[in-house]
């Protein structure tokens, strides 16, 4: 309705019901309105700016009375016609000041990270970029030579990996900042030459395979023991693997939910257990419920987790941790497993559109699964007997 916002206006004006609002434009003052609700009453403007109707907020009463917010209203609409949008002013000024810290707050709390991996952006920001945490973007992303330069100092004292790992980091987070503020500059890592460090060879060849495999066998700890094949028949991540918990088999005993891998909680799925390792995951079950009766892991140890973490071990030299995802992937495609199976036993993100539509059945995964462990099982030198655990070395 329309009606001079005065003092009185303001002060006087019914409270209209719960969820609606009043609005009262002044006659005098064109572009000029008072809204009120049942729990405010704010002064705005509005007009055209570049052919586009905008409203801008100028304040609340009480703190700003009639009088103050004509004259603000007044300076605003003048500015607003001749061209200016103090809304996009406004989100020009937040963009100056955001800086790294609040980027990478927004990032971690914007993406259903997994905690691991979200202290490992924190970490690298805190152990690589502190001094520019509390900078903003801005001030980052319009000195591009500061940023090559301080992937190439850390290149120097920490390494080619590192480096490239903390620029990483710092691309995702200044992307995340710039879908938040396009106002800001370009993304300065786009003038670092990344390394691009080559995945390592793994070396695993029949006899060395042979030697492992009765090393495996032969180690003190049975637990440890189980790990490693466990990791070797599956191919699974180090920390997947050491997390596993006994609930996670399924009633059947042959599949294993793993609902937090690499990727966080949307990366979840199910892995097909063949029948090498159903054998493993009840013996492991059976044996843990005398010698760790309460442990909730499948890999369970006297640590402060409660499970095995570190896998080196020194009577299998280098054929550990990811060494057996490398190893695993070579025989399971060296067994007839064909690469788009493949990427599904091994939980590999999904590259193109074609493989987006693909979603195997258990069923189908698992007599690849079995396909595999025979040949993992073979190259090992290792006999495994149906319903047995472990397996024995051949001679």
């Amino acid at each position: 309705m329309k009606s001079k916002i005065t003092q009185s206006l303001v002060e006087r004006a019914p409270a209209p019901d719960r969820g609606k609002s009043t609005l009262y434009a002044d006659p005098e003052l064109r572009g000029f309105y008072l809204i009120v609700t049942p729990s405010k009453r704010s002064f705005y403007v509005q007009s055209l700016v570049n052919g586009r109707q905008v409203r801008v907020k100028v304040g609340d009463h009480p703190a700003m009375d009639a009088k103050k917010a004509r004259d603000q209203a007044r300076q605003t609409l003048v500015s607003m016609r001749n061209g200016n949008n103090p809304n996009e002013e406004k989100r020009k000024a937040r963009a100056k000041g955001i800086t790294l810290r609040e980027a990478l707050d927004l990032h971690l709390s914007a993406k259903a990270l997994s905690v691991r991996t979200q202290e490992g952006y924190r970490y690298n920001c805190d152990e690589y970029l502190s001094d520019w945490l509390d900078r903003p973007l801005a001030e980052l992303g319009a000195n591009r030579s500061a940023v090559r330069e301080r992937h190439a100092s850390m290149t120097v004292k920490h390494g080619k990996a590192t480096a490239d790992s903390v620029m990483r980091v710092l691309r995702a987070v200044y992307n995340r900042g710039l879908r938040e503020h396009p106002e800001l500059p370009s993304n300065p890592t786009t003038n670092v030459d990344f390394h691009g460090v080559r995945r390592r060879k793994v070396d695993a060849n029949g006899d060395k395979l042979k030697a492992w495999g009765k090393a495996v066998v032969g180690l003190g700890s049975t637990v440890r023991r189980d790990l490693h094949l466990f990791m070797i028949l599956t191919g699974m991540r180090r920390t997947a693997s050491c997390e596993v918990r006994t609930e996670h088999a399924n009633d059947v005993g042959d599949a294993l939910h793993v609902p937090k891998p690499k990727g966080g909680a949307a990366r979840a799925f199910d892995l097909p257990l063949s029948g090498p390792l159903k054998d493993l995951v009840a013996h492991r079950s059976e044996h843990n419920k005398k010698a760790f009766r309460r442990s909730p892991w499948l890999f369970p140890a006297d640590s402060k987790s409660g499970h095995i973490s570190e896998v080196q071990q020194c009577e299998l030299g280098d054929l550990t941790g990811h060494a057996l995802r490398h190893t695993y992937a070579t025989l399971a495609l060296e067994s007839g497993v064909p690469i788009a199976e493949l990427k599904f036993l091994l939980n590999h993100a999904i590259g193109n559109v074609t493989m987006g539509y693909l979603n195997p059945s258990l069923d189908h995964l698992r007599a690849l699964q079995e396909k595999a462990s025979v040949k993992v099982l073979d190259a090992l030198g290792l006999a495994w007997t149906p319903g047995e655990w472990p397996p024995t070395p051949k001679e």
